[in-house]
């Protein structure tokens, strides 16, 4: 008899155990619909073995019916309802019934040892059928008892036990719902959402809905029949469809192995479980993410309206009076009401209201995002003057918020449609909402300098920042959300100066951010000044640029990045004031790079010798080559150990440390008529250096590296050089001086020059030299040193002729 005894509990064991293996298995097969009924059928089967194993140790042969038994398994919480996930307590009530011809309490526990033993993860309590009271004075235990359902025992107990725990939640209703609907505080817009939710007790989570069941349900009828009095069948339906959503989802990532946070590490595989899949260019982690605040934000917003129309609290007589304003609604201590009586209006003249509300941080009810949500749309041109009302205000955060979160603002800025409840996989708010944080990091600058800067902008350079803010995610590209933003802002009728300043801003949004994390040098502000190309354009990215890195919640922005956001500020500026052609050599050199990274040749290449490549300092190398030459130039160089020379007919070219002796290189062919010369530092010390001949080169390799080599100097004669052939810059950039000659071209002019270079010890950065009817046009790059001016003043007063 044991035998069997253990035969039986080993094959319910084995039962189970398989169950769990097959649960990923029948979520894919089911779509995750219905998931909760199914899991909680499966387990009623395992507990009602389990009840006749306890019968079969009880009573032996002489075994009883269910009915019989005093003792009765009942379902409470979310198993009761069908509403489990894959990791759900089985929150169960064990209830008995001391009489005299049995030990019930005696047969509850053996039945609870034997559900231990096989393997089921159960929250199980003992109950005595008279201890049943003792739900009174634990509110969260009441809670759970709010609904039961009897899984196996008896049914005569279970009618008893379902009067009794009537009668309790009777007793118990009001603070039942005091207790639901403090947790559903505030009752107002929702903050925003978090981009790692909790799906179990988050802001719109699976207790939010269910919180409205429970006190819907705490009046003997169902959360349809009562939320029909207060939301249409549509709202009812999105709601509903958005809690199945948010129950599969929970579900999805515990067959994952995560609990109830949708954490980025588990994203791979729910997506996959969900059989979620890309669309419009997005990933299926984000369309997934989007999904999920969607339903989180449906939940949010309906699970407490319904609550605060059934329950909340009224707005009494008196203060109704005082808080009135002239167009229905209520303004209590800066938190806007709209009583469920007041008619709709149109859109167009609802949006100049809020504009006309008092200028002050304001809070929104959830009555009035409802109210908001609710109103027809409008194609009218009107709202358009509602919205540039509403920007122009000092606070205007909160009204937006409102308007997105009533899907209105989508309307209006259509644009906006994009970044709907998009989530960021780098664990920021969602795309729309971050919008709306940057807004309101406009209108709270806490940095006094960044304050100055904004406070000294007219009106419309605020409305401008503030529609930049609310655009600049239009789209996956800036350039394409900057031209959104074009077509966009005809409709506000701004000038064509106004939308070309929202245009740069939105495509350069990343300018500044971007640099944080790069050393601050002459090359990079110079880019940045090319690219943004007016001071005023500088001053607003700066101040959009602080608000965003503000508005980010997962990085706070720290004391450290602000400064050095003011450091890039301050040296972009003062790169506004560099030659104007330095400026437009830079701008060239940008949109070659730009070029050059989207070259396969260019794609494939290691890391490393990309960083080095786009490093490079010249400037003339950029402009002068095309993509690949520049990609072979830097490859040789990277190989390159000691000297790599290739010799035409006409032409030199050499890569070598800067150690060369290229004075006695022109000297060995100055025979030859030299037509062009240049010189560029690349990298590692490495200099690319080319000469080209009109005449042909007979001079073989051997003897070009041993001049190249020499430490010799070579002995020319000096050239005429005139004083008014001369022009030299200090200041011509950050890291380097330019020297300018325009001379009658001379043999030995170069060798000359050189020499001279070397013997004042004045180090050659950059060179290009071209020889055109007879005259020599050299520009040289000089690196800027300690007494560098001092060694200039020598050397131009030796190479001048008197």
């Amino acid at each position: 008899m044991r035998s069997s005894k253990n035969k039986t509990n080993v094959k319910l064991k084995e039962d189970i155990a398989k169950c769990k293996e097959s649960l990923k298995g029948q979520f894919i097969k089911l779509g995750g619909r219905n998931y909760g009924i199914y899991q909680a059928k499966e387990i009623d089967k395992f507990l009602k073995s389990a009840f006749d194993i306890v019968k079969i140790d009880s009573f032996g042969e002489f075994i009883l019916s269910d009915d019989s038994v005093p003792l009765c398994v009942v379902a409470i919480g979310s198993y009761a309802l069908g509403e489990m996930s894959v990791k759900s307590r089985i929150d169960l009530a064990i209830i008995y019934k001391n009489e005299l011809g049995y030990n019930s309490k005696a047969i509850a526990q053996r039945y609870l040892q034997i559900l231990k033993n096989v393997g089921l993860d159960i929250e199980a309590k003992l109950y005595e059928q008279d201890e049943l009271s003792a739900i009174c004075d634990d509110i969260e235990l009441a809670v759970l008892f709010s609904h039961i359902r009897l899984v196996c025992g008896s049914k005569i107990l279970y009618k008893n036990i379902k009067t009794q725990i009537t009668q309790i939640n009777k007793d118990k209703k009001d603070e039942l719902i005091r207790y639901h609907l403090n947790k559903l505080e505030p009752m107002s817009c929702p903050h925003y959402l978090d981009c790692s939710p909790n799906l179990l007790n988050g802001s719109g989570g699976f207790m939010d809905y269910k919180r409205a069941f429970w006190l819907f349900s705490l009046f003997g009828s169902t959360l349809k029949s009562n939320a029909l009095k207060y939301i249409d069948e549509n709202e009812l339906s999105e709601m509903n469809l958005a809690f199945d959503y948010i129950s599969s989802l929970r579900s999805a990532l515990q067959i994952s192995g995560g609990g109830e946070i949708l954490g980025r590490e588990y994203l791979d595989s729910v997506t996959k479980i969900m059989q979620t899949k890309a669309k419009k260019g997005l990933s299926p982690q984000e369309i997934l993410l989007s999904k999920c605040l969607w339903a989180m934000h449906t939940i949010y917003i309906y699970s407490r309206y319904l609550a605060r129309r059934a329950f909340g609290v009224r707005i009494s007589l008196g203060t109704a009076r005082i808080c009135r304003l002239s167009n229905g609604i209520y303004n209590i201590a800066n938190t806007i009401y709209v009583p469920s009586c007041k008619k709709p209006k149109d859109f167009e003249l609802v949006l100049k209201e809020l504009s006309l509300l008092p200028d002050v941080e304001l809070a929104f009810d959830i009555s009035a995002l409802i109210y908001i949500k609710r109103l027809e749309d409008s194609s009218s041109t009107k709202v358009y003057e509602g919205l540039k009302k509403i920007l122009n205000r000092k606070h205007s955060k909160d009204i937006l918020k409102l308007l997105l979160d009533s899907s209105k603002l989508l309307k209006i800025i259509k644009p906006m449609e994009f970044s709907s409840h998009l989530a960021s996989l780098e664990g920021e708010y969602s795309l729309d909402e971050s919008c709306i944080a940057v807004v309101g990091e406009l209108e709270s600058i806490e940095d006094k300098f960044v304050f100055s800067l904004y406070a000294d902008l007219c009106a419309n350079g605020k409305m401008l920042l503030k529609l930049v803010a609310l655009m600049h995610k239009a789209s996956m590209n800036y350039t394409s959300s900057a031209n959104i933003f074009r077509s966009y802002c005809v409709k506000l009728d701004l000038m064509q100066k106004t939308i070309n300043m929202g245009m740069n801003l939105i495509k350069n949004q990343n300018q500044l951010i971007d640099l944080l994390s790069e050393p601050i040098n002459e090359s990079a502000m110079l880019s940045l000044v090319s690219s943004i190309k007016e001071k005023q354009a500088l001053k607003l990215l700066y101040i959009l640029s602080y608000a965003r890195l503000k508005a980010k919640n997962s990085h706070p922005f720290s004391a450290t990045q602000n400064a050095k956001l003011r450091q890039i500020y301050d040296s972009a500026l003062s790169a506004f004031d560099s030659d104007e052609n330095l400026i437009d050599i830079v701008s060239k050199r940008t949109k070659k790079i730009e070029l050059l990274k989207k070259q396969k040749e260019f794609i494939s290449l290691d890391k490393q010798i990309k960083d080095r490549i786009l490093a490079i300092e010249s400037n003339l190398l950029f402009l002068k080559y095309t993509q690949q030459q520049i990609i072979d130039i830097a490859l040789k160089a990277n190989d390159c150990s000691n000297i790599n020379l290739e010799l035409t007919s006409h032409s030199v070219k050499i890569i070598t440390k800067s150690s060369w002796n290229m004075a006695m290189v022109l000297w060995e062919l100055r025979n030859l008529d030299l037509a062009y010369m240049e010189i560029f530092e690349l990298f590692d010390g490495k200099s690319y250096i080319r000469l080209d001949y009109n005449s042909k080169i007979e001079n073989s390799q051997n003897q070009i590296i041993q001049a190249l080599c020499s430490k010799d100097n070579p002995q020319c004669d000096k050239p005429v050089i005139l004083s008014n052939e001369i022009s030299f810059d200090m200041n011509y950039s950050q890291n380097y001086a330019k020297l300018n000659i325009n001379s009658k071209d001379q043999r030995g002019f170069m060798v000359y020059i050189l020499s001279m270079l070397s013997k004042f010890q004045i180090k050659l950065a950059n060179a290009r030299i071209q020889t055109i009817k007879n005259r020599t046009r050299n520009v040289l790059l000089l690196h800027i040193e300690d007494k560098l001016k001092d060694k200039i003043d020598q050397f131009l007063k030796e190479i001048i002729t008197e």
